[in-house]
């Protein structure tokens, strides 16, 4: 009777380490990646929030009838003619934290720092738009003044937009 030789089945210890280097470069190469998607997903629900905000306080300046001289939601007053600035503070929810023109109130906790400039015509017969700049910085405590320009901040977000008031 002739033995049959039967060629032991499985893997070899060479085909396993191989395998196992493989998978380790991979699982490397993905935790390597997680820190940088991690700061892309702040930085991308930062920039939402930050536009949602700006949006808000343009629809409040848009909202605003051509008889009042403020805003309704954050009371931002409008400019008869010329150039002005105003600066409010907003808490993450994007409500006020305290009024127009005021330093930063740590108790009110802001978050975002609004400065609105306003470019108005040169005289209240001329029929143009008055040109506006919404620029949002955070945090809100690095600069606490409301008269200073905002120099400390992380982060800055800026849109440009126009209302007609005639």
């Amino acid at each position: 009777m002739k033995l049959e030789r039967r060629r032991p089945s499985g893997f070899s210890l060479v085909e396993v380490t191989l395998a196992l280097g493989v998978a380790a470069f991979c699982l490397v190469t993905i935790f390597a990646l997680l820190p940088t998607s991690f700061r892309t997903n702040q930085i991308t629900t930062q920039q939402t929030a930050d536009t949602t905000l700006a949006r808000a306080i343009a629809a409040d300046l848009q909202a605003t009838s051509k008889t009042a001289s403020d805003s309704p939601r954050y009371g931002i007053t409008f400019p008869a003619t010329g150039t002005a600035s105003h600066t409010i503070f907003l808490r993450e929810d994007g409500t006020a934290a305290g009024a127009q023109d005021s330093d930063a109130d740590p108790s009110q906790n802001p978050r975002y720092r609004a400065t609105i400039t306003f470019n108005a015509p040169a005289n209240t017969s001329q029929k143009t738009a008055t040109g506006i700049r919404i620029r949002l910085t955070w945090p809100a405590l690095a600069d606490k003044s409301a008269a200073a320009t905002p120099t400390n901040y992380a982060g800055a977000y800026e849109v440009f937009t126009a209302v007609n008031r005639n």
